[in-house]
């Protein structure tokens, strides 16, 4: 949901980095959050779990110009992606006015796929969001690796339609603001053409059963994370029966991204430090001669009242 704050004059929208456990959410945002070029950001805030960690951050991108007159925020949110934390990423997903699906590459990972984009599209209409509206950009991650399926491939089983697919290697950077300037691009349509993303008919959701497993499959949970806490892990799922994969050429991939928003990126004008430094010195050389003046002149008006008492003594 956008909300919208007339004192500050800002907008501020929400990003939702959703996909299986281990498929890169984590990454992009911690990539986008190192980028020195993308400034005016806030502290990045990680709500850890036992296996897995869902982070939040936001940013003002000042190159993203307004809407109606009104300064644009973006709030970044990546959810859990093991099937033990159903109930978590519902919770992240609601009022989200965009959302990324990372989709992992690997051949190995279509059902962790397909069962992630199902939950996706169920957990928006509990949230009373139209997964038909709501502003989606698909991103194949890991396309760095040797065992992945064609784009092609992944069309087929995912299905995007018109949604904008962008290929990434997270990991080196490949991709990461060329997914952040897609999924913008989309919310920021929406709201100039003033779609309504929200479904009315729906019930309102109840809060969560934080116990409560996923629906679905345990072919989704990926491998539970590291925990740095002393508690033992819970038992990863048991791992599926598969033939060993077919190892081809890698994929050449580009350049990681340089610039976050492309061409509409302002540089700010270089000063040299010796001219910075003497700009500095002639400030406080002009400002000591204010003072240095207003003290002189008051030392004559206490010379002259002097003069005038020693007249009036002397009558």
């Amino acid at each position: 949901m956008v909300l919208i704050n007339k004192a500050i004059n800002e907008v501020t929208v929400k990003l939702v980095y959703y996909g299986p456990g281990l498929c890169g959410k984590t990454t992009n945002l911690e990539k986008i959050y190192g980028n020195p070029k993308l400034e005016n950001k806030g502290k990045m805030i990680s709500m850890a779990t036992e296996t897995d960690r869902t982070l939040f951050f936001d940013f003002m991108p000042m190159e993203l110009g307004t809407i109606g007159g009104q300064k644009v925020r973006v709030q970044l949110y990546t959810v859990p992606g093991q099937v033990f934390y159903d109930a978590t990423r519902k919770l992240v997903l609601r009022g989200a006015d965009g959302v990324v699906f990372v989709a992992d590459s690997q051949d190995t990972m279509r059902d962790s796929n397909t069962d992630s984009l199902e939950n996706l599209r169920t957990n928006l209409r509990l949230n009373r969001l139209d997964p038909d509206k709501v502003a989606i950009v698909f991103q194949y991650n890991k396309r760095d690796l040797p065992n992945v399926d064609s784009v092609d491939d992944m069309n087929a089983y995912l299905q995007p339609g018109s949604i904008p697919v962008i290929e990434a290697a997270a990991i080196n950077g490949v991709g990461v603001t060329a997914t952040l300037r897609a999924a913008i691009a989309r919310i920021l349509d929406n709201l100039k053409n003033q779609v309504d993303t929200s479904l009315a008919e729906e019930p309102e959701l109840a809060h969560p059963d934080m116990t409560a497993k996923s629906g679905v499959t345990a072919s989704s949970a990926g491998t539970p994370k590291l925990s740095m806490r002393g508690k033992p892990e819970p038992a990863p799922p048991p791992p599926i029966p598969m033939q060993a994969p077919t190892f081809v050429k890698p994929v050449a991939m580009p350049m990681p991204d340089e610039e976050p928003f492309g061409a509409v990126a302002v540089a700010e004008p270089c000063v040299e430090p010796a001219a910075a430094a003497r700009e500095d010195l002639k400030a406080l050389l002009a400002s000591a001669r204010q003072v240095t003046a207003s003290l002189e002149a008051a030392l004559e008006r206490a010379r002259a009242h002097q003069q005038e008492l020693e007249r009036r003594m002397k009558e």
